[in-house]
């Protein structure tokens, strides 16, 4: 895959984003055998997850203090929670905490063992950002898949390219470029704060098709609560933009999103000597539940279906060409960070299906 398909990529463009107000069930296609099945509502997980930073298990008891930018194995959350996390040593109600709202954090966690993507592949999970410390929430959560002919054991830049993409810090000439993911196969990006659209700190950095959002970096952040898709690539160079859901109405500089719910959840507080259901049950309204497809070769399409808890179930957001030639095999990964803005943010029930 490498430099030639983040060119090839390039070239394809952004495909438009298909949004329903509808249900998503109806063109859905059934899904096959389980690859792979975590909860992470315990106190361990799957061996074969790396955490990375802040990354940890509330179904543990607390561990040390947070080591960023080093790899562990997952375990309990460090000492001194920020913001209505979760309870610790709540297995089996636990999550996957990526970040809780200190300012400053980042987490990933990581599967760096191969999953057959030939006949394509369904990806489900439950996510949360919600519970920010500050006037607004930051970053955003992203998932994505890599080439599964490499190694998975680092993510790429945080902040605005939420640990897939590349990134310039602030845009500053003479800066060093934070490398994106290695073998970067397809980054989705679930955008609160609105960075991760536009291809501003050299998002993109290479490509021959642009985000519409520009590549000037200056607030206000380009895309809020959007769901936005890019493509291969490595090092400083690829990760194109491919799609979003964001209008091309513009208020105060942000284009307005078309998703039908919000991403971010509005739970403020979590109540002193919680239990881990009373804590189940509060964040229950609040999550997000994610279902990622993509079709097999030939004419491979990636679709984004979000059950944003309001009764209507599973809306299609996003459908779009996914990107060509689709690897043998993928890796796949989850990150999230704050700056100074914060949230919370957690994963739960991960589950990997073949299509077919």
């Amino acid at each position: 895959m490498r430099r030639g398909m983040v060119r090839g990529i390039a070239a394809i463009g952004a495909v438009a984003a298909v949004v329903s107000s509808g249900h998503a069930s109806a063109a859905h296609r059934a899904p096959g055998a389980v690859l792979v099945e975590e909860s992470f509502t315990g106190a361990a997980a799957d061996p074969r997850f790396i955490g990375y930073g802040a990354a940890c298990l509330t179904g543990a008891s607390r561990g040390g203090p947070v080591e960023e930018a080093a790899n562990h194995p997952l375990g309990g959350c460090h000492p001194d929670p920020a913001g209505p996390v979760p309870p610790a040593g709540a297995a089996p109600r636990g999550h996957l905490q990526l970040t809780d709202a200190h300012p400053e954090e980042t987490g990933a966690v990581m599967f760096d063992s191969p999953i057959p993507a030939e006949d394509g592949l369904e990806v489900t999970f439950e996510q949360w950002q919600y519970g920010n410390t500050t006037r607004a929430p930051a970053d955003g959560i992203s998932f994505f898949l890599t080439d599964g002919a490499g190694r998975l054991t680092t993510p790429g830049a945080f902040g605005g390219s939420l640990g897939y993409a590349q990134k310039l810090p602030g845009g500053r000439i003479g800066a060093q470029t934070v490398p994106g993911v290695d073998g970067g196969y397809l980054g989705i990006g679930l955008d609160v704060l609105g960075e991760y659209f536009g291809d501003g700190e050299r998002r993109g950095f290479g490509c021959d098709r642009r985000s519409p959002a520009g590549t000037a970096f200056r607030p206000p952040p380009p895309g809020p609560n959007v769901v936005t898709a890019r493509g291969p690539g490595d090092s400083v160079e690829g990760y194109c933009f491919l799609a979003a859901t964001a209008s091309s109405a513009r208020t105060a500089g942000t284009r307005r999103s078309t998703l039908p719910g919000r991403l971010h959840g509005d739970l403020r507080r979590m109540p002193a000597g919680v239990t881990p259901a009373r804590a189940e049950k509060l964040l229950e309204r609040v999550k997000r539940t994610v279902r990622v497809t993509v079709s097999p070769e030939p004419d491979p399409v990636v679709t984004v279906d979000i059950d944003f808890q309001d009764g209507e179930g599973f809306r299609r957001v996003l459908r779009f060409r996914a990107p060509e030639p689709l690897p043998d095999t993928v890796k796949f990964g989850f990150a999230a960070s704050t700056g100074p803005l914060t949230d919370v943010h957690l994963i739960r029930r991960v589950v990997v299906r073949e299509l077919s």
